[in-house]
C-alpha cells in the first residue's frame, strides 16, 4: 500500500465540494520532481503559504502503474492530490479544487470562476507542445517529431505572448490558478529548447510569478523522497 493511502477512494470533484468534512485533513500530494503537472500543485502550496505531505512516485520504475497507485489515480500518472479519504487527478482539476478549499487563487465569482476554467483548457491545448519538446529533449524521445513539435510550441507562445501585452497575468490583475497552471512550462523553457528573449510578454509575466513569496523553481520544489512540507 502507498504511503498515507489508507482507504482512499477515487471521486468526481464535483461531489467535493461544500463537505466540512475533511476541512481539517493534510493535503498529500504525489508527485515526482520531473513533473511540470506535480510542479503546478507544489507551487499552489508554496505560494499559498500551504503546508502539505509530499509522496515521492518513482516513475522511472513504474510506481505509477502498480495497483496500488493506480487505487488512488486510475491514469496511473501524477500529479495525485489525497485530501481525507479523497483523491483528485488532474492537476488542472486538483488546482480548481485547492482553490475552492483554501479560497486561494481562485475566481471571487462565478463569472470569473467560468473565465479561469476557458483558461485551463486554452493553456492546455495551446502550450502543451512546450512541454513536448522538453520531453523529447530530456527524456531521449524521438528527435524526428522536433520540427512540428517546434513549431507548435512557437505558434502557442506567440499566442500567449500576445495575449500578455500589457496585462500583469492571464486574467485580471492577480495571479490565479489559470498562472501557476502556465509557470512550470515557461520557467523551464530552455529545457525546450526555447528562448525566452523571442517572448517578451511571457518572459516578463514569468519574472513576476517568481517574485511571488514563496515562489521556489521546479528542482526545489519537490524532494526525491517522501517529506513533510
Amino acid at each position: 500500500m502507498l504511503p498515507g493511502n489508507a482507504g482512499h477512494r477515487a471521486i468526481p470533484v464535483s461531489t467535493l465540494q461544500g463537505d466540512k468534512s475533511i476541512v481539517t485533513a493534510p493535503f498529500i500530494l504525489y508527485g515526482n520532481v520531473n513533473s511540470q503537472p506535480a510542479t503546478r500543485i507544489a507551487l499552489f502550496f508554496r505560494l499559498g503559504g500551504i503546508p502539505f505531505q509530499y509522496r515521492h512516485v518513482d516513475l522511472r520504475n513504474g510506481q505509477q502503474k502498480s495497483p496500488e497507485y493506480q487505487a488512488i489515480n486510475r491514469f496511473g500518472r501524477v500529479p495525485t492530490l489525497v485530501h481525507g479519504d479523497r483523491s483528485v487527478s488532474e492537476s488542472s482539476v486538483i488546482l480548481t479544487y485547492l482553490a475552492e478549499q483554501t479560497g486561494q487563487f481562485g475566481g471571487r465569482d462565478d463569472v470569473e470562476k467560468i473565465r479561469l476554467a476557458e483558461w485551463l483548457s486554452w493553456l492546455a491545448d495551446v502550450l502543451l507542445p512546450v512541454q513536448r519538446a522538453r520531453a523529447v529533449r530530456k527524456f531521449n524521445g524521438d528527435a524526428n517529431a522536433l520540427p512540428w513539435i517546434d513549431a507548435s510550441a512557437a505558434s502557442g507562445l506567440k499566442l500567449f505572448d500576445q495575449h500578455l501585452a500589457g496585462r500583469g497575468f492571464i486574467e485580471g490583475d492577480r495571479l490565479t490558478i489559470a498562472d501557476i497552471f502556465a509557470f512550470p512550462w515557461i520557467d523551464l523553457l530552455t529545457e525546450s529548447g526555447i528562448d525566452a528573449k523571442d517572448y517578451p510578454n511571457v518572459q516578463a509575466w514569468a519574472d513576476r510569478v517568481r517574485a511571488q513569496p514563496g515562489y521556489k523553481p521546479q528542482y526545489e520544489l519537490m524532494p526525491q523522497a517522501d517529506a513533510e512540507c
